[in-house]
């Protein structure tokens, strides 16, 4: 059917987005992937940029529900939500859907004008979520919340460049690490109770 065929459209061209690059990637590319003649491609995008805009969308759209769904089930306290919410985050992002390579950090980058305007805001929209995360953490005064968020959420959209999907780490195993090393520093809870054991 026509739905079904708009997202195998959208699928292929995520990937070939991610792996050849937007630029080098054409229409007749993306149409001679999915089997059908570049004109039918037409029928259910106006555009090149407008089937980018839609798999990005979709791509932010499947991380805001992952991560809004391990939030709503997480410990209700400021730590564990913000690592319930980082691990699903890299769940998607490491995981099977094409649609995750293209909200990688790095992605938007490569664009100019109205295209990356669009992208930002759509990626800014979900960024939103880890701003209250970060928002509601019990830090010390002086931390800056901003560059917090932004180290966090840094390091996690850098993973795919080392992730080894055979390797022992897990999306969840880095998560925790990466909220961790943050809380074992920033935490007054944490920090208190580690004193008494501190050689220093």
């Amino acid at each position: 059917g026509k739905i079904n065929r708009r997202d195998e459209v959208l699928e292929i061209a995520a990937s070939l987005f991610a792996t050849r690059g937007y630029a080098t990637t054409s229409i007749r590319d993306i149409a001679q992937h999915v089997g059908i003649l570049s004109g039918s491609l037409y029928h259910h995008f106006a555009s090149k940029e407008e089937i980018l805009l839609e798999a990005h969308a979709r791509g932010v759209a499947q991380a805001e529900v992952a991560v809004e769904q391990a939030i709503a089930k997480a410990e209700d306290r400021p730590w564990p939500r913000l690592a319930a919410a980082c691990r699903a985050h890299l769940e998607v992002l490491l995981g099977p859907s094409p649609f995750s390579d293209v909200i990688t950090s790095h992605f938007p980058r490569n664009f100019e004008g109205v295209t990356r305007e669009k992208l930002l805001q759509r990626r800014d929209g979900y960024e939103t979520i880890f701003r209250g995360l970060v928002e509601a953490l019990p830090l010390p005064e002086g931390v800056n919340r901003r560059h917090l968020r932004l180290a966090l959420l840094g390091g996690l959209n850098w993973t795919p460049t080392w992730y080894q999907a055979a390797g022992e780490d897990t999306p969840a195993s880095i998560a925790a690490g990466f909220v961790d090393v943050l809380r074992l520093q920033l935490d007054p809870d944490v920090v208190e109770s580690a004193r008494g054991f501190r050689v220093l």
